[in-house]
């Protein structure tokens, strides 16, 4: 923490905003804080923000915040993979699976981010524990507490379904039934779920028929309880998972409830796109094979093999400890596989059940002097991986294969992003009044020097700049841009080279935005701040003639991204100028006003239309040379 520099990248720096909006809510004093605190964020659930909060009062809300939490829930882990190896095998291979699981390079890496995979992995090994400690749901008190991490878990993010699947399944159906009794208890546990899950979120969500779902269950929970059986599910189970369901439902409910739209729509971008990895490959396989890959990154090369080597040992003794183990490691890769957008986070909450297979094939070696330096080479080649991705400079790469010996490295970055020094110049130059706020716009694609860690300084720190990304009309509604100097073409980000371009050399933007600062970044470009500064357009044809510019407004107005005004009926513009004739040659009038008998706006058609601006300034040189409508300032 000492060492690293680093200002939010991407992902990072959206969850620092969350968290920091998470306390704003809880703090707002808003009668409604509650719902507030529900529409923080409508994709990611709350815990791993709200659980941070604590942590960044004491600490600050910063990135090291993350890293401090993280550490305890990396103890968790490999406690909780610890506990599952000596519960399940014995105290051996859980000691050196929680050994692996603190050297894995990603593990390394990610515990060193303010991300949420180190506590996913975390909830879900001590899901996994605590599930074994309640012998397939028979034992109440641990029960209860795998039901408060099964819902804590789903309250970190809703993919931790996937990773507990098995442990789900395995205590549903254990013990010897004949098929006859398998399948009627399967059945009784369909309608367990649709009773105390499914009908009570459409009871919820419904309108006025509500009350034909409310008829149904009543009907569904009468005919479970005729029709239960101690020969399918013992009595202390039933009750043990009536009260997993409740507690779920009590602590997911409002949340999920709450954002089931928008988790729907995410859901589905996340899963059905066109084929999109999140980083590219190494190693010349098809996509299926993207995962395979990923592991021995997640490893390392070392570790890799040992796994591999595991994965057959482990086959050939299977057994009916091992194979929840097996399950756990391996249906997240198989679910992640068929879903097209893959990334390497997706799949490392199955890391301490590929950590605890790798122990459980060294425990089981019978030769003790194979066994003892088997485990002293996997020690020395698990100490040089984490201290290799940690801190080592040098490259060492795989032969042929192609990728890193000892996996990805995500060593500290000691040079200074200057973040705060470029936000802070610019609240000098603009020299606010009280209650005024600036608009600065970034247009960098640099993963450290982009909108969100500009965004996330000025949020955190107060100030009165609001941050926001370029869009179509570049230019629009912005005091001043920040970008940087660099080859913005790889096809890792979004190319943004043709708003530079316009941005740095079309007339339209010179002539209103001029340098102010530039700022030497570690990576050898330069920052590049640019401030409004318009300059009188007395030579423009036309700029006179106000009828000739509501004619080119209306036209521009036509190809306005989405709130463009289109198929105009009998459209009608005045342009008033203001009291000072100079404002004509800066694009700043009294009123623009727009009538029309209909008019077609974001497919929405409007009658008696009428659009009025009241104390504007546009581009006038976007407008005349390029027949743009930006609008600079709206009063």
């Amino acid at each position: 923490m000492t060492l690293d520099q680093r200002p939010p990248p991407w992902d990072q720096g959206g969850h620092l905003r969350y968290t920091f909006h998470y306390w704003q809510a809880l703090t707002s004093g808003s009668e409604n804080w509650w719902v507030d605190v529900l529409n923080v964020e409508p994709f990611y659930p709350p815990f791993f923000h709200l659980f941070l909060i604590p942590f960044s009062l004491l600490f600050g809300f910063a990135l090291d915040t993350g890293i401090i939490a993280n550490s305890l829930y990396l103890t968790i882990a490999i406690l909780s993979t610890y506990g599952i190896g000596k519960l399940l095998f014995n105290r051996s291979t859980g000691l050196l699976a929680g050994f692996l699981i603190s050297c894995y390079p990603f593990i390394v890496n990610m515990s060193r981010e303010y991300l949420i995979s180190i506590m996913l992995t975390c909830m879900v090994t001590l899901a996994y524990f605590l599930f074994l400690k309640s012998k397939f749901f028979e034992d109440k008190t641990f029960t209860f507490f795998f039901s408060i991490a099964f819902a804590s878990g789903l309250m970190v993010k809703w993919t931790f379904l996937i990773y507990i699947l098995p442990a789900i399944l395995a205590g549903l159906l254990h013990g010897s039934l004949s098929l006859q009794k398998r399948l009627l208890q399967c059945l009784y546990y369909a309608g367990m779920i649709l009773g105390l899950l499914v009908f009570p979120l459409f009871i919820y969500i419904l309108g006025e028929i509500r009350i034909i779902v409310l008829f149904v269950e009543l009907i569904l929970i009468g005919t479970l309880v005729r029709t239960y059986s101690i020969e399918l599910i013992s009595p202390q189970k039933l009750l043990n998972l009536i009260a997993l369901s409740c507690i779920s439902v009590l602590i997911c409910f409002p949340w999920y409830a709450h954002n089931l739209v928008n988790i729907s729509i995410g859901m589905s971008k996340f899963a059905f796109p066109a084929e999109v990895l999140k980083g590219s490959m190494d190693w010349n396989l098809p996509s299926w094979g993207f995962y395979l890959e990923i592991i021995e990154r997640q490893m390392g090369m070392p570790l890799f093999s040992l796994f591999i080597f595991a994965c057959f040992s482990v086959l050939i003794k299977r057994n009916g400890s091992s194979l929840i183990i097996l399950a756990w490691a391996f249906l997240p890769i198989i679910i992640f596989t068929f879903i097209n957008n893959k990334g390497s986070r997706y799949t490392m909450p199955a890391l301490p059940a590929m950590a605890l297979i790798s122990s459980l094939a060294l425990t089981q070696i019978q030769s003790y002097p194979w066994r003892k330096s088997l485990y002293a080479l996997t020690g020395i080649f698990a100490l040089t991986t984490s201290f290799y991705v940690g801190f080592s400079k040098e490259n060492i790469s795989l032969p042929i294969i192609g990728g890193q010996l000892f996996g990805y490295k995500n060593t500290p970055i000691t040079k200074s992003w200057p973040i705060d020094t470029v936000l802070d110049d610019i609240l000098i130059e603009a020299k606010l009044s009280p209650g005024e706020f600036l608009t600065v716009r970034t247009l960098t694609n640099h993963f450290l020097f982009q909108r969100g860690g500009f965004r996330d300084s000025a949020e955190i720190r107060g100030l009165p700049i609001i941050m926001k990304s370029v869009k179509r009309n570049v230019g629009e509604m912005t005091d001043f841009f920040i970008t940087k100097t660099g080859d913005y073409s790889s096809p890792t980000y979004r190319d943004i080279n043709p708003k530079l371009t316009r941005l740095l050399k079309n007339p339209a933007l010179t002539k209103t935005f001029i340098p102010f600062k530039t700022y030497p970044l570690p990576d050898g470009s330069q920052g590049l701040v640019l401030k409004k500064a318009i300059q009188p357009a007395n030579a423009l044809t036309g700029i006179k003639n106000l009828d000739q510019i509501g004619s080119l407004i209306l036209t521009a107005l036509e190809s306005y991204p989405i709130y463009g005004i289109k198929n105009a009926v009998n459209p009608e513009i005045s342009v008033i100028p203001t009291a000072s004739p100079e404002d004509i040659f800066l694009g700043r009038y009294k009123q623009i006003k727009i009538t029309a008998d209909s008019a077609v706006s974001n497919k929405i058609i409007l009658t008696d239309f009428e659009l009025i601006f009241d104390d504007v300034q546009i581009n006038i040189y976007d407008l005349i040379l390029n027949n743009k409508f930006i609008l600079f300032e709206l009063g």
